[in-house]
């Protein structure tokens, strides 16, 4: 195509011609991004957002400004926090609840913060402005937002952060203006402006066991945990595993020998304890309280792993698979039978245990006194091992005749050893081993008469 040259003043006429269509477009203003709340920590093993300074105070805004204190300051009446651009339509509006709760991280009093979010989608949003009212569905989300925030306040505990450090938390109740929320919500969808609504506390309540129930005692560090699983078990014996595990659930311990048996209490049928298989001398046999013997053991390897002198522990007759990694089990029978350890942390041990019987497993935790040091326990080592005896065969006169049933599944006998090493600023400063000694155990059948 041939190329046009046109002189400048061409140029020039055909511009004066064209400026009557020609007009200014004013460019509509962006609507400032609405800031979104972090996630809700997840809650045994089971957690929680970054700690912050103790007396970092939340953004000053909505339904009543008055930080957290023993007696409250009067509310003050609510703004919404962004006011000016009008928004676009695919805008949400954001009512953001911002608190803190009392924490300790790493031994030190702080807070961590707390947030509770309702997001009205911009689809609905559209609806409530072209209402422009609270209506009984959006009332109902805003009392359920200030359900959560309000509810009872809950003991302060061990909680796993999300860097994987421990804190303990403590879950205050807090209390809001409602009626001034529900002031400040009407406006917003009156004015058409605003995108996020902050909430503050006017108050707040703290629960029976607070920070200073742990700090008082020393009690700031994660020391062990333990875990099994019991995948296969019985309804009967998941009962017991339940109501054994409930001693050890968010439990005090103070004094210099820990006692599993103590500590649990009898095991009896009145404390909540069912019938279940028990191995009694040469077979496994009906007894109260079959299956305790996975607490004990979960307890086993966590005091194990925290380090403490094993004073009292017998490992089971022969390897049960509940057990894997075999050589960390300990059975109890009472009243003849103990599990027990020298406390040696100089402080009182504090258990959170939770069981998951959806993946069958069974958690204890304890925590005490920091230490300077660090527990190691290595890989279970197998010396010897002996082959299974043939099948055995018991008659019962409970069953039918000629009806058979399976109590005992065949086990190699093993003797096995674990190593625990004690570590600090990198080197062993002591070790010590555990045997264990396993007898072979045949398949045991039962058969009516």
């Amino acid at each position: 195509m041939p190329r046009v040259f046109l002189s400048a003043s061409l140029l020039l006429t055909l511009a004066l011609l064209a400026s009557p269509l020609i007009h200014a477009q004013e460019i509509p203003p962006t609507p400032l991004p609405s800031p979104t709340a972090p996630e809700s920590p997840p809650q045994l093993p089971s957690a929680e957002p970054a700690p912050t300074p103790a007396n970092t105070a939340p953004a000053v805004t909505p339904p009543a400004v008055t930080p957290a204190q023993p007696a409250p300051a009067p509310a003050v009446p609510v703004k919404p926090v962004s006011a000016a651009p009008k928004p676009k339509a695919t805008d949400s509006l954001t009512l953001r609840f911002e608190a803190s709760f009392p924490a300790v991280v790493d031994g030190k009093k702080t807070s961590l913060p707390y947030r509770e979010t309702l997001i009205i989608p911009p689809e609905r949003l559209v609806q409530l402005r072209a209402q422009g009212k609270v209506t009984a569905s959006l009332d109902a989300d805003l009392k359920a937002l200030l359900s959560r925030v309000t509810g009872p306040a809950r003991d302060a505990r061990f909680e796993v952060q999300p860097d994987g450090q421990w804190a303990i938390v403590q879950h205050n109740s807090f209390t809001v203006d409602a009626a001034a929320a529900r002031s400040t919500l009407a406006a917003a969808l009156k004015d058409g402006q605003t995108t996020l609504i902050k909430l503050i506390p006017t108050g707040s309540v703290a629960p029976k066991r607070t920070l200073d129930y742990f700090v008082s005692r020393g009690i700031t560090a994660f020391l062990a945990g333990g875990q099994t699983g019991y995948d296969g078990s019985s309804p009967a014996r998941i009962t017991n595993i339940h109501v054994g595990t409930q001693a050890f659930q968010d439990k005090l311990f103070e004094g210099d020998t820990f006692s599993f048996n103590r500590m649990l209490g009898p095991i009896t049928t009145r404390a909540g304890f069912v019938t279940g298989l028990v191995i009694a001398g040469e077979r496994t046999a009906s007894g109260i309280g079959g299956g305790i013997c996975q607490v004990s053991t979960t307890v086993f390897r966590a005091l194990y792993g925290a380090g403490l002198p094993i004073t009292e522990r017998r490992n089971h007759s022969y390897q049960v698979y509940y057990y894997d990694p075999q050589g960390l089990d300990a059975t109890i029978y009472q009243p003849s039978q103990d599990l027990r350890f020298a406390n040696d942390t100089g402080g009182a041990l504090w258990f959170q245990s939770d069981w998951d019987d959806a993946q069958k497993l069974l958690v204890v935790r304890v925590f005490g006194k920091a230490r300077d040091f660090d527990v190691q326990v290595q890989e279970p080592r197998i010396l010897s091992t002996t082959p299974s005896p043939p099948d055995k065969i018991i008659t019962d006169a409970t069953l039918k005749k000629g009806e058979r049933k399976q109590v005992d599944w065949a086990a190699q006998g093993a003797v096995i050893e674990v190593d625990r090493l004690f570590v600090r600023n990198g080197k062993t400063f002591k070790q010590d081993t555990l045997k264990s000694s396993y007898r072979p155990w045949p398949n045991i059948f039962t058969v009516g008469r």
